[in-house]
């Protein structure tokens, strides 16, 4: 499932590339509306395990991978610029996108969806152990950053 997300998130970089850096990627067609997601019951979604994190191959996003439920899984995206909108940039504005089943959903800042994801994450940091790109300390991290939405990379807008 990594290597196919990490071919996904290539495949949205070379469309950047040819298309522009507004291209609000990715694609529309992989694009999820949080409505599919609140039928999935998103907020009773309790993280099981933290599976560590990874860089795809499109220039610097990270990766970070969960499970929850009956081994279902789902992944948070910390989103490198080649994903920002124009108007992220003139903010200065971290985007997140969460990807389930090779759809894609931005987290809207102040978002409810937002707020869910940082509780999830903070509850889990308390509740799971592991070691390095598995640490759950790194969800406290990861929360916080959620939450300010400071950039962790340089935009060049």
């Amino acid at each position: 499932m990594r290597t196919l997300i990490q071919l996904l998130v290539m495949i949205f970089s070379v469309i950047t590339t040819v298309y522009g850096e507004n291209s609000m990627l990715p694609p529309e067609d992989l694009r999820g509306e949080w409505a599919e997601l609140h039928k999935l019951k998103f907020s009773g979604w309790d993280i099981k395990k933290f599976n560590g994190w990874d860089v795809p191959f499109d220039g610097g996003s990270k990766v970070f991978f969960f499970e929850f439920g009956d081994e279902e899984r789902f992944d948070l995206m910390i989103a490198n610029p080649a994903y920002w909108t124009e108007q992220d940039k003139r903010e200065r504005r971290q985007v997140f996108i969460l990807i389930r089943q090779n759809r894609f959903y931005r987290v809207e800042p102040r978002s409810d969806e937002e707020k869910i994801l940082i509780k999830k994450l903070k509850e889990a940091a308390g509740q799971l152990s592991g070691e390095g790109r598995n640490d759950p300390k790194l969800l406290i991290i990861l929360a916080e950053r959620l939450k300010s939405r400071k950039p962790i990379f340089k935009s060049k807008g």
